[in-house]
Parts: C-alpha cells; structure tokens; sequence
C-alpha cells in the first residue's frame, strides 16, 4: 500500500486499498491497485483532497473523482474484508465446472537435449487409444462447460503435428456444435515450426505459439541443442521470421547466472531481423527440480538465481527489450488462481494416457493421478493440488502481490518451499509502477487530462 495511506474513519467510511501502490510525479499522483488490475492518474491537488476526505474533513472530493477512486477499486469500504474478497475469488475459479482446460502431450519425447530439462523424455506419442479417449472426455464435458481451451505441450509437440490436427478438428466440430467457446495454445522449441505448419495451426485455432532462445546463437546452442549435439539457433529464428506473420509469437529466454550477460546481443539480433514491434519478448527463471527423476535439471541448481537476483536482471531485461520495440511496459493483471493445476476442471494428459496436475510433472510416474481411461477415478496424488491453498500461508496474506499471483507455482512450493513459487512482483512492485509510470508519461496518456481511469494496458 501506499506510504501516505490514511486509516479509515467513521466519518468518511473508507479507506485505501491495502493492494494500492502509489507513484508521485511532480504535480500528479499515479495509483496501481492489483484487485482491479487498474491505474489512475491524478493530480497531487486531488490525491491530497482524497485523503483529507478519507482523514474525516469536511472537504469532500467531487463525485467524479470519488466514482473512478471506487471503480478503480483504490479506495473501498472500510468494513470491506480485501482479503476475503480475493479468497472468495480463488474458491470460485478454483471450483468452476463451467471451463474446461487440458494440456496435451502429444510427444514425451524431444528432438532437443537442454541441460535444464525437469523432464525424463522416453519416446511416446499419442496412440489412437488416447485420441479416441480424449475426444470422449470432450464429449463428457460438452453439456455442463461454455469454454474449452488446450495447450499443445512436450517433450516437443510439433514432433506429432498430425495428432494435433487430428484432435483440433475433432474438438472445434464438437465445440462449435455445443455452442462452447473453443481456443488453444502452443508451447514449442521452434525447430519444426514452418510457415505450413503455422497456417495449419493457426486454422486450428491456436492463438498463440511460445518459443524459447535462450541467448545469441552460442549461447543458445549450448543451452537448448539437438540431440546429436548441433546447434539449432539459426533454424529457430528463420522460423520466427518465416512466421509472425502467421501466428502470433512470444519469445521466452530462460535466464541464469551463465547466460544473462547475453541477453542484449540476442535482442539486437531480433531487431536485426526486423521482428521488433512484431513480436513480444520475456525473460524466465529456471529453477532445479530435484524429484529423484534423473531429469537433467536435478543438477542444475548451481547455475540458477534466486528470486532477488532474478528480479534485479528481469528489470534490465525488459528495459532494454522495451528500448527495441520488443517488450511493453505493463503491470501485472489480477487473477483468480495461481495456474491450471489447482482448477478442478483442468488436466495435463501425457502422451500415454496418463493424467497429471501440472505440466512441471509430466514424465514422473510418481506424479500421475490416474488415467484416461477411467479419468474419474483419481488417486489420492490429486488431494494435494486441489488443497492448495494460499490463504493459509501467512506470507502470502500479507503479500502485496497476492491478487495478481494467487500464491504463485505450487508445483514449487512443493517441491523448494520458500520464495520459489513467488513473482517478482513481491519485490519490485513499486519498481515496476515506475517503470510503467515512467512509459506512460513518455508517450503522454496523462499529458492534458485531469484525471484518467486506466486498465494496465502495454504502452510502448
């Protein structure tokens, strides 16, 4: 919360918002609030009229203002339990029946080799029996659900494109026949992502396609190779080009304590080859899993950074990608739930049938909650999942960042308890309202008006 918030009085009958941040510019106020995911800009005259309203004065603020200060949900009820409202928010989502979510394998195995993998990657790929089975799980679903998404996932998945297609065109006939929303996603390495491909998913409703380069190709190629040991940079990045304009692309480098130094060279490259303003770029975290597995990232661990070490480098990242034109400076969004795996209506299918929570355990046996064929009927593996609960962790109730993470990775907070599973944004909120501050000003969304009521939208 902002350090100049005031406490709530009788007489005024509200408060701020303990998920306020405040920035001051000169003659104007910025308030992030990450209940409503919203920002405003105000002048200080007004700031300072709110909180002697909010203090018990007799000097009221217009009723304009008072209106955007609520919607914005910066300022609430003073018997308004914040924290309850958010917990409430998590049961709700986390209960829904009416959405309908599976991430699908279609190939365990990987034509990469990256020493950071948390996956064991034996060959398989989805048989007919699982097809089949899938599109019957659908069919189940199709009366009691309004929206349907799937996240294509690996190993590498374009390795078994024909299954994709398959599966797509049986779920978009009986989606559109039920009248349910129908959308997917992609998380690939890139190396097979031609532009046929990329029409064809694109027909297929895929609405967007993740890629990782994890650094200029030296860097990359030691990072993610093939299996034989060759490089796979120069393969990836025609791909992109060959490509953006056909479906939409984020990049993704996984950074650690080797490789972050080259993080700008990789962006000038981008830029190079005319991909600014085309597509967007992010920096991730690798963290080690060690589940006892034989996954290369068991001994990964060394090279990774802490949550504050990460946080430090993802601002110099994305600082400078925003300098190219390949990030925009936004905040982070409210949510209702952390991630997919703690949603009971959300399923990771591996490649053989078998049912996960979270996609972090695909390929380890001791994970799976039961299988397709009888996807009713769940272990106990599953109790775990849909018990997380952040609301009662004392750290995250206290949290600033709690509307906007939900508790963050619980696949992390079981496996490396502490700030694994956090977002930066627990350490750098205020940084990151400046930054936006800062970008917003520079292209003058505030230059001119008295007051503006905005949603945390990129600006370039």
């Amino acid at each position: 919360m902002g350090s100049d918030a005031v406490e709530p009085t009788s007489s005024s009958g509200f408060c701020e918002s303990q998920y306020n941040v405040v920035v001051r510019r000169d003659d104007r106020v910025w308030v992030y609030n990450g209940v409503s995911g919203k920002v405003l800009s105000l002048s200080a005259d007004e700031w300072a009229a709110t909180h002697d309203f909010l203090a018990g004065s007799e000097r009221v603020p217009s009723l304009e203002l008072l209106r955007d200060l609520t919607l914005g949900r910066m300022l609430v009820k003073s018997d308004l339990d914040e924290l309850g409202l958010l917990e409430r928010r998590f049961r709700e989502r986390t209960g829904d029946r009416t959405s309908f979510g599976l991430t699908i394998v279609t190939s365990l195995g990987c034509n990469f080799d990256c020493p950071y993998c948390f996956q064991v990657k034996p060959r398989a790929i989805l048989d007919d029996e699982t097809v089949a089975l899938l599109v019957g799980v659908l069919e189940e679903q199709l009366p009691t659900i309004r929206q349907f998404h799937v996240t294509w996932f690996g190993g590498e998945p374009l390795l078994a494109t024909d299954r994709i297609f398959e599966l797509s065109d049986a779920f978009i006939e009986r989606c559109d026949a039920a009248g349910v929303a129908y959308s997917a996603a992609i998380v690939t390495n890139g190396y097979l992502l031609t532009p046929d491909v990329a029409r064809r998913l694109h027909a297929a409703r895929v609405e967007s396609a993740q890629i990782t380069l994890d650094g200029p190709a030296e860097t990359h190629d030691l990072m993610r190779p093939l299996r034989n040991g060759k490089g796979t940079f120069e393969v990836i990045l025609d791909n992109v080009v060959a490509c953006v304009d056909l479906i939409p692309i984020s990049i993704r480098v996984n950074l650690d304590t080797a490789n972050a130094g080259q993080f700008e060279r990789l962006l000038d490259q981008l830029v190079e080859r005319g991909l600014a303003g085309r597509i967007s770029v992010s920096p991730g975290r690798l963290v080690a899993y060690d589940e006892g597995t034989g996954a290369p990232s068991e001994t990964y661990r060394p090279r990774c950074f802490t949550l504050p070490q990460f946080a430090d480098v993802e601002r110099g990242f994305l600082a400078a990608a925003r300098q190219r034109g390949l990030a925009s400076a936004h905040l982070p969004q409210p949510v209702a739930t952390p991630c997919t795996a703690v949603n009971v209506n959300e399923l990771v299918v591996g490649a053989n049938g078998e049912l996960y929570k979270c996609w972090d355990s695909v390929g380890n046996h001791a994970e799976e909650i039961g299988h397709l064929r009888s996807w009713h009927d769940q272990n106990d593996r599953v109790l775990k999942w849909l018990r997380y609960d952040p609301f009662t962790d004392d750290g995250c109730r206290s949290c600033i960042a709690l509307p906007t993470c939900m508790g963050g990775c619980a696949h992390n907070q079981m496996t490396d308890p502490g700030d694994a599973k956090c977002s930066t944004f627990r350490l750098t909120h205020r940084r990151q309202v400046e930054e936006y501050v800062d970008a917003a000003e520079a292209v003058g969304s505030a230059t001119g008006l008295r007051r503006a009521l905005l949603p945390v939208v990129a600006v370039s």
